[in-house]
C-alpha cells in the first residue's frame, strides 16, 4: 500500500493545482463581468454576475475577492446611480403592415419556386447531355455487367436459401434427438432403484 502513496500524493497535488487554476480563472472571469457591468451602466447583482460569468452563486458569495468586488460595485451604483441601458421600443404592427409583410413573403415564395424550377430544368438538361455523351458501347457493356452481377446474386441467394433450409431441418432433427434423449434419461432415472 505504501508503494501507491507517492503516486496518490502526486495525483492529489495535481488535482489541487487544477482546482486552484479553475478557481483563479473563475475569479478573474467574475471580476471582469463586474467591471463590464459597471462600464456599461447595467445593474450589478450577485445572481447576474454569477449567471454572466458562468459560475455558481455559491462561488460569488463565498469567494472573498469576488464578493468584495460585487459589494463595491453595488455600493457605487447605489451612491451614483446606474445608467439604464436603453431598451429598444417595440415596433407597432398594424394590419396594413402585416398585409404588406404577407404580400412580400408570398412574392418571395413565388420567386423561390421559379428559381427552383429553373434549377431543376438545368439539372435535367445536364444529366441528359451527360447520358447522350456517354458512348453507347460503354452503356451496353455496363448493362451486361449489371445483368451478370444480378444473375450471380440470384444464384447466391438460391444457394443461401437451400443452405438455410438444410440447417433448419438439421436444427429440427437435433431438437427431436434432444427431446428423445431427455425422455430416455427420465425413464432411466425412474428405473434406477
Amino acid at each position: 500500500m505504501s508503494a501507491f502513496a507517492p503516486s496518490r500524493d502526486a495525483r492529489v497535488a495535481r488535482l489541487r493545482q487544477a482546482r486552484q487554476a479553475d478557481s483563479t480563472a473563475k475569479t478573474t472571469r467574475t471580476q471582469t463581468v463586474v467591471r463590464d457591468l459597471l462600464r456599461t451602466g447595467q445593474r450589478v447583482s450577485f445572481a447576474r454576475v454569477a449567471r454572466e460569468a458562468g459560475v455558481s452563486t455559491w462561488f460569488v458569495y463565498n469567494k472573498p475577492a469576488v464578493k468584495a468586488a460585487i459589494r463595491r460595485a453595488m455600493n457605487d451604483q447605489a451612491h451614483h446611480g446606474t445608467e439604464a441601458a436603453s431598451a429598444p421600443r417595440p415596433e407597432r404592427t398594424t394590419p396594413a403592415s402585416l398585409h404588406t409583410d404577407l404580400a412580400l413573403a408570398r412574392e418571395e415564395i413565388q420567386d423561390l419556386k421559379r428559381e427552383r424550377d429553373a434549377l431543376k430544368r438545368r439539372v435535367q438538361l445536364a444529366l441528359g447531355a451527360e447520358i447522350d455523351n456517354a458512348a453507347r458501347a460503354d452503356l451496353v457493356s455496363r448493362i451486361r455487367d449489371l445483368e451478370h452481377d444480378n444473375r450471380a446474386l440470384a444464384t447466391d441467394l438460391t444457394e443461401t436459401r437451400t443452405r438455410a433450409d438444410r440447417l433448419a431441418e438439421q436444427h429440427r432433427e437435433a431438437e427431436q434427438n434432444v427431446a428423445s434423449l431427455r425422455l430416455a434419461l427420465r425413464k432411466a432415472i425412474r428405473a434406477v432403484p
